[in-house]
C-alpha cells in the first residue's frame, strides 16, 4: 500500500508516478511488444508525420536516461512495419494506424485506472500546479 502521506516531497511522488506508469504501460502493451516511448510514437504520428528531431523535441522529458534512446524505439515500429522513415520524416503505416487503434483503447483502460477517484477538477488542478512549479524553475534558471 502506498503511504499518500504528506511526508515525502513531491520530487518522491512524481518519480513513484513515473515509475508506476512505466509499470503499468508495460504490462498494458505486452501483448503488443510495445514499451511506453513506442506508445507516445504512435500516439504522436497518428496525427501526422515528424520529422526524427521534432519527435525527440516533443518527447524530450522523457528522454533523460541513457535507455531512453528514441532510435531504438523508432527502429521497432519501422521493423515490424508499423512507420516508415522516407527524408527523416517518419510516419505511421495502415498497419500502424490499425495497430494504433488497438493499443489506443488499452491506454485508455490505463487511464481510466490511473484516474479512478480523481475529478477532472482535481487533475486539471494538479497539472496547472505542476506547471507552475516547472515554469518557476525555468525562470530561476534563466536568471
Amino acid at each position: 500500500m502506498i503511504d499518500t502521506g504528506f511526508d515525502k516531497p513531491i520530487g518522491f511522488w512524481l518519480k513513484e508516478l513515473d515509475r508506476l506508469i512505466d509499470k503499468h504501460f508495460e504490462m498494458q502493451l505486452s501483448d503488443a511488444g510495445l514499451s511506453r516511448r513506442q506508445w507516445q510514437l504512435l500516439n504522436l504520428l497518428a496525427n501526422n508525420p515528424r520529422s526524427v528531431p521534432e519527435l525527440r523535441a516533443e518527447l524530450q522529458p522523457f528522454l533523460q536516461r541513457a535507455e531512453d534512446d528514441l532510435s531504438d524505439a523508432l527502429a521497432g515500429l519501422v521493423t515490424r512495419g508499423w512507420a516508415e522513415s522516407t527524408d527523416n520524416i517518419v510516419n505511421l503505416t495502415g498497419t500502424g494506424l490499425a495497430h494504433f487503434e488497438i493499443v489506443k483503447a488499452k491506454v485508455a483502460e490505463l487511464r481510466q485506472a490511473l484516474m479512478a477517484g480523481i475529478s477532472p477538477e482535481e487533475y486539471q488542478a494538479t497539472i496547472d500546479v505542476i506547471a507552475r512549479m516547472a515554469a518557476n524553475l525555468e525562470s530561476n534558471q534563466n536568471e
